[in-house]
């Protein structure tokens, strides 16, 4: 039992390293930090790997972008807008559809169109009693409206809620003329001569045509009318020094494929111009330059170079990334088959790259260009012609070879990266494995060495004892 006390001592003496003065667990972390290099190294190429998945993620949104803004230039109904100007938009506004022809129209706008409003006889209060009965309203030749009157609505307002209740194509209202009179009044909601309102009245007393009643509210009882206020009207123009007339202020039949709206009258001609739609279309090829700008950005950022500076980017050196800027950039200069020269590249086109590569339109050029060489421009864009595809077709093809989700360049990339970090976690899990088993292994050593030098120790105190006693007993017999 004895011996099994002495033992546990060693063992406590040795995981301390008082018996041997070694710090053990300090000489125990600095081997394992020494074995686990590897791993760290492991760790490390993992990261940078995550890095560039993270950096090909990224870079592929980019280029989504300028894949989609491509998309929209090489649709050909891009082209085939019209828009419509008015050299005085406050007389008139004009806007075109792709039915539109072009040409340019002298229009005088001599009165517009308006609506019919009539009003009843006066009142003293907006809540006097009227009467009851049934309201027939009907604007030209629309279907005609019933309203019903009782005694929970025959006074003068909640008539004319009940008619706009009623959706009766007018609108209802009382007016105060600040003379102590209330009247009811009748606009309809469509403008034109044609579009005049009939009130008729069925009273309850049986009796349409005198002052009692609903048929009070009559302006002229006898005669069973209201007063107009204002006539309807039809719009009158010139266009191109011919009358025109129309029940609304909003023509779409005079111009082909054009609306004009009219705002107000004038005695001077304004010139309405209808073209090609440029606008929409140097829009589309700015949003393209936009998202090309960002992505070459991008790709320049991901390959820097510059170790003096500290900035190394995350896909320097990667044949993919280098490829890939050479080729979008190589679409710039390069001249589409089939199309005039004049226009079949982007420079003549008005697009220009300063010195970092970035572009930039002239849009005075391109609308230039457009009008010259309308059908070749077209074709600059959106041909389809095997081996002769328009730009943008040209970079929306390229893209997608990188893009495809399954055998997208890019993506295989993405998954490469990948398979390797998943390799890597495999082998740093069966690395850490084999350096706990180590571990334990330099711990059961280090133990045995303090147990042997906590042996060693005894023993030594041993004999130490015996040498004393020897001396003392030699001691004594010589002194005998």
């Amino acid at each position: 039992m004895g011996g099994s006390v002495r033992r546990e001592k060693a063992m406590a003496i040795g995981v301390n390293g008082l018996m041997s003065g070694l710090d053990t667990e300090s000489i125990i972390r600095q081997m394992m930090s020494v074995e686990r290099r590897p791993i760290t190294l492991l760790q490390q190429q993992g990261a940078v790997y995550r890095a560039k998945i993270s950096a090909l993620g990224t870079l592929k949104g980019t280029l989504a972008d300028v894949q989609t803004a491509a998309a929209a230039l090489k649709k050909t109904d891009l082209f085939a807008g019209f828009s419509a100007s008015a050299s005085d938009t406050t007389v008139l506004t004009a806007s075109a559809s792709d039915a539109a022809v072009a040409g340019t129209y002298q229009v005088t706008v001599s009165a517009l169109a308006k609506a019919q409003q009539v009003r009843g006889s006066a009142f003293t209060a907006s809540t006097d009693v009227v009467g009851t009965g049934t309201l027939t309203i009907q604007v030209g030749t629309n279907t005609a409206v019933n309203v019903t009157i009782d005694a929970t609505n025959n006074t003068l307002a909640g008539i004319a809620q009940a008619i706009n209740d009623a959706d009766a194509d007018v609108t209802a209202g009382v007016i105060n003329d600040g003379l102590g009179n209330y009247y009811l009044t009748l606009a309809g909601k469509e403008t034109g001569t044609s579009n005049t309102i009939s009130l008729t009245m069925a009273d309850d007393d049986l009796v349409d045509d005198d002052a009692n009643g609903l048929s009070k509210l009559y302006d002229n009882p006898a005669a069973q009318t209201m007063f107009e206020t204002q006539p309807a009207g039809n719009a009158q123009l010139k266009v191109n020094g011919i009358d025109v007339e129309r029940a609304s202020n909003t023509i779409a039949d005079l111009l082909e494929g054009v609306t004009l709206t009219l705002k107000t009258t004038g005695v001077n001609p304004i010139e309405v111009k209808v073209s090609r739609d440029v606008s929409s279309i140097t829009s589309k090829i700015t949003a393209f330059i936009e998202k090309y700008n960002a992505a070459l950005t991008r790709l320049k950022d991901l390959q820097v170079s510059d170790p003096e500076g500290g900035a190394i980017g995350i896909l320097q050196g990667d044949a993919t990334a280098r490829i890939l800027q050479a080729r979008l950039q190589s679409f710039l200069h390069s001249p589409v088959s089939g199309v005039a020269s004049a226009v079949n590249t982007l420079g003549a086109l008005g697009v220009s790259a300063d010195k970092e590569g970035k572009l930039s339109l002239d849009s005075t050029v391109f609308a230039a260009a457009y009008e010259a060489n309308r059908k070749d421009v077209v074709q600059f864009f959106t041909q389809t012609t095997p081996g002769s595809e328009g730009f943008a077709v040209q970079v929306d093809s390229f893209l997608d070879g990188y893009l495809k989700s399954t055998s997208g360049l890019l993506s295989a990339k993405e998954d490469g990266l990948g398979r390797s970090v998943e390799h890597i976690g495999d082998q740093i899990e069966r690395m850490e494995l084999r350096l706990t088993k180590r571990e334990e292994v330099l711990r059961r050593q280090f133990e045995s060495l303090e147990l042997l030098m906590g042996q060693f120790q005894n023993t030594s105190g041993a004999l130490s004892q015996q040498l004393d006693a020897l001396s003392n007993l030699n001691a004594q017999i010589y002194k005998k």
